[in-house]
This record gives structure tokens, sequence and C-alpha cells, in this order.
């Protein structure tokens, strides 16, 4: 959630509440950040040369999640069967569809094929049932994302703090949507957010933020039109009237996915005015099926320390940062992050404070041991 630069100045009383352990008590971290190149640096000494190249293979995962994909849809759509069976397969076609963003966000790092046009193809292609344009992509995640981590308004991924929630009348109705607004409207999030919030950014922000001014809009536009012209074409042919099975539960299951593992990777964190990803970052563990099937995405800290290593080696990198960095690294169980989410709210009193806007009940973020 991208919003406008305000510091925040008023004094907030930090109340005792912690739910299960997950909500530590506040403490100053500003003069202990570090930049990504500290981290970067120290680990070099301990890896390969080998761990930098492209990892090509990868481009078989592509292919497999799309083959599985849409082999589903077209089983729902050509063979009558109970609708516990659509089910399965819609949610099945969701997760492969989730799988080809998770390989598009290491394509466009580079660290799947090196050459530009062909991520380009690629991404389109691993993107079209997001309708993300790659070309926008690269600036919405690489540039701003990865190059302003949980800083205000440059973050498109970092929640605002209260002083603009206050100015805010889309921040106001969009809050108890947000997970740890106690709303219950807010167990939908996982489920749309994602895709409402980058086609948000793709369709109307663009123009609007002096951020994308060097962005090819022209670019943007087709590759968008492209997305949905083919992806609209075959739910066409697949049958107008299994929308909901061909593309209502898969949007959903593939959106889950995505937001479930970028939400806990950041929104328990602090903002950070230096881009310190033992911060301002969380590393997921998952069952290790889903880990291998996600692409090893929830290992985050150590994807943005080298944002162009392939997920193939995330497990290396989290090894050698716990033995490195032990009590500043910090990973977590993605249930139990989730569970986190829903026990504190995701507005900012301040950099290590988060509040419930609506209730004035404030948490700490998450800190190093």
């Amino acid at each position: 959630m991208s919003t406008e630069n305000t510091e925040i100045t008023e004094n907030i009383v930090m109340n005792s509440h912690n739910p299960d352990g997950l909500v530590l008590p506040v403490t100053d971290t500003h003069g202990e950040l570090k930049p990504i190149s500290h981290y970067a640096q120290e680990l070099k000494k301990s890896l390969p040369r080998t761990i930098f190249e492209p990892y090509t293979a990868r481009i078989l995962w592509l292919c497999g999640y799309a083959l599985i994909g849409v082999t589903a849809l077209t089983v729902i759509s050509q063979i009558p069967m109970p609708w516990p069976f659509k089910l399965f397969l819609a949610i099945l076609a969701g997760n492969c569809f989730g799988g080809m963003a998770f390989f598009a966000h290491e394509l466009l790092h580079g660290s799947v094929i090196r050459n530009r046009m062909a991520q380009d193809v690629l991404g389109f292609i691993a993107f079209i049932t997001f309708f993300i344009s790659p070309t926008f992509w690269r600036v919405w995640h690489n540039q701003l994302h990865h190059g302003h981590t949980q800083a205000i308004i440059t973050d498109p991924d970092a929640f605002p703090p209260l002083r603009i929630y206050k100015h805010s009348r889309f921040m106001q109705f969009m809050f108890p949507f947000t997970p740890g607004s106690g709303h219950l409207r807010s167990y939908s999030y996982f489920f749309f957010w994602f895709s409402f919030h980058i086609l948000t950014a793709q369709t109307y922000l663009r123009f609007r933020n002096s951020v994308y001014k060097n962005l090819n809009h022209t670019r943007v536009t087709l590759e968008m039109i492209g997305q949905i012209s083919i992806w609209g074409l075959f739910l066409y042919w697949l049958g107008p009237h299994l929308l909901f099975w061909t593309f209502v539960i898969p949007f959903m299951t593939q959106n889950y996915f995505a937001m479930s593992y970028i939400a806990t990777n950041h929104n328990l964190s602090p903002l950070t005015k230096v881009n310190d990803p033992l911060i301002n970052s969380l590393s997921v563990t998952n069952h290790p099926i889903l880990e291998w099937f996600h692409l090893n995405f929830g290992y985050h800290v150590e994807h943005h320390i080298f944002p162009a290593v392939n997920g193939i080696h995330a497990k290396k990198l989290h090894a050698l940062l716990k033995e490195n960095f032990p009590g500043r690294y910090q990973v977590m169980n993605k249930l139990k992050a989730i569970k986190g989410l829903y026990n504190t709210s995701r507005i900012y009193a301040n950099a290590n404070t988060l509040i419930n806007p609506e209730t004035k009940q404030t948490y700490s973020t998450i800190q190093p041991q």
C-alpha cells in the first residue's frame, strides 16, 4: 500500500498485548540498521561463485505449471463431474497459476535467464492469469519494493502510518478488509488483495505517481491488453457458464498463495529508513512439499539480500544467515505468522508500533530477539 511520505510524531502509549509471543516488546532499532550490502558482503565469503549463475532449468517449472493448470480447467469444461472434483481441479489450477507467478518473480530478477527479451516473453506468459505486465513489474517490484523495502510511500507493499490513514478515504474504506482489523471481511483479504492492488496500480496509480514517470506506459498497456485478451478468449472457449470453476476459484486460490507469502514476509515488520532486510523482512517456513512447489518463495530475507540468486539455493542462504546472524535473522512458521497478522493491526503508529485506528489498541512489530 503506497502512501504519501509523512513522519508520525504523535506519542502513543504502548500496551502489553502480546498474543502467543508473536508481538515482541518495542526496541529502538534505528541506530542498528544495516544496508543490504553489509549482509551480502559477509555471506559472499562462504558462497561458491556458481550460486550466482542463472538456473535455466527452472523454465521446466513454468511448463509444468502451465500444462497442469490449463489441463485441469479443460477437464472441468469437457468432462461432467460432481462439484467436489471440480473444486479440487479448480484449486489445483489456481495453485499452479500462483506457481507461475513465483516463477515470473524469479525470472524478472534475472535468476533464470539473463536475456531481457526472453524474460519479457516468458514473464508475459507466466503472469498471464494475474494480468501483470512484466514491464510494470520490474518498476513496481524490482525497483520500488526491493530498493525501498518498508519505506513510506516508495514501497508499494508497505502499509501507511496513522496520520495518512486519517486523511485517506481509500484507506479508511479498505482497513476493514485488512488482517487484524477485527472485521469479518478481513478474512477475504488473501483471496483478492494481490490482484486488486497491482491492477489498481497498473490501471490508475501509474498515471498519477511521479515514481512511474520513466515507465514505458504504452508497453505496459499493450502487455496487459494482450494478457487479458488471450486469457479471456481461453475462458470463453471453456464456457462462460463455467466461470465460477474456471476463473473465480482459481483466481481466489492464486491470490491466496501469492498474498499469504507477501503479507507474512513484510507486514509484521517495522518501517525502516535504511533498507535492512533482517529488520524489515521475515522468512516463513512451510511444509517441505509446499516450499518445493512454491519455489522457496517464503525464504524472503534471503531473497532480499540476493534477489538475482535463484530460489533453488534459498535454503543454503537460510543456513548461512542462521549461522552468521543468530538472534538478528528472523524466521517463523507461516501459519504462526498468519495468526500474527490477525492478532495485530496493519496501520503504523510509528516505525515500530502498529495501531488499530478504530479501537486505538497498539501492538509491537516483530523485532530480533
